[in-house]
């Protein structure tokens, strides 16, 4: 049975990463459905790794990230192989990709391994271009681009923290590590998703060891902490910002619920309500 991990949408298609193994092998797979109808739209296609993650498509470029089998993979069939290990002697044993972003321009596609603590930069042939990293043992997962393309800010899993790069043509400079943990909070941090306000003055990650959305202020490599939102559940995988930033809404993945809240003025979030959702790990706000 398909297991879809991440969603992004084309046109009137809703692209899925399918985690489940495609065909009775070991690869997970990945699959279009039409929005109007609901029904699956190409036949599921193998990502030619195993734990497919995260996917991104432009026109008819689609690339996923396949986490356990190590790889980059754009369809029908390049697959670029990372090599290596890092700090962590437990889950930084091998390469963990877990996304794969287009550059604002979609010159670049970059690729965040949280096996390696490395940011990858590849075009659009999945040659590699540049490589960057993040503090060791951090765990780098998702990013976003700043609002005139000049950062990029990375979510580390790991060390819960906000890793901020400059951009330039292709390459990543690394600038510093912000913190998302509550003050005082004492276990390991577990960062998920990082989103950007549509005018670029508010990035909001999902913490969920400490099941919170962080809101940061972000102007262009400074990051101020305004605060932290119970998410109200377990495990806030995914946030999703909505009807131009008026609303959001959070997939707590362990307490089988989705949490919406409204942006107040301030940019922090406050509850509204939580309905009832199996597992939800993704969320997007069709147009």
């Amino acid at each position: 049975m398909p297991f879809p991990m991440f969603l992004v949408q084309q046109d009137d298609l809703l692209w899925a990463v399918l985690r489940a193994p495609f065909a009775g092998c070991d690869e997970s797979g990945f699959a279009a459905y039409d929005i109007k109808s609901g029904s699956r739209a190409t036949e599921i296609s193998t990502t030619k790794g195993a734990v497919a993650c995260h996917i991104a498509v432009d026109d008819s470029d689609i690339y996923c990230a396949n986490y356990t089998g190590g790889s980059v993979f754009k369809a029908p069939d390049l697959l670029e192989k990372h090599e290596g290990s890092s700090a962590d002697p437990v889950r930084q044993t091998a390469p963990h990709p877990h996304s794969a972003f287009f550059s604002p321009d979609k010159k670049y596609l970059l690729s965040c391994d949280l096996g390696l603590d490395t940011v990858f930069v590849y075009d659009r042939g999945l040659k590699l271009i540049s490589t960057a990293q993040v503090p060791a043992g951090a765990g780098v997962r998702h990013l976003v681009f700043s609002k005139d393309g000049s950062f990029v800010y990375c979510v580390n899993e790991m060390g819960a923290g906000i890793s901020v790069f400059s951009w330039r043509q292709g390459r990543l400079q690394y600038i510093d590590t912000v913190s998302v943990l509550p003050a005082g909070f004492q276990k390991t941090g577990s960062g998920a998703a990082i989103k950007l306000s549509k005018d670029g003055r508010l990035l909001y990650v999902t913490e969920r060891a400490s099941g919170s959305i962080v809101t940061l202020e972000a102007d262009g490599a400074q990051l101020r902490l305004l605060g932290h939102t119970d998410c109200r559940g377990k495990e806030p995988r995914d946030f999703t910002l909505l009807a131009d930033d008026r609303f959001a809404v959070c997939t707590n993945q362990f307490s089988d619920g989705l949490s919406l809240f409204q942006i107040s003025g301030s940019g922090i979030p406050v509850w509204i309500d939580t309905v009832g959702m199996e597992a939800p790990l993704c969320a997007v706000e069709l147009h």
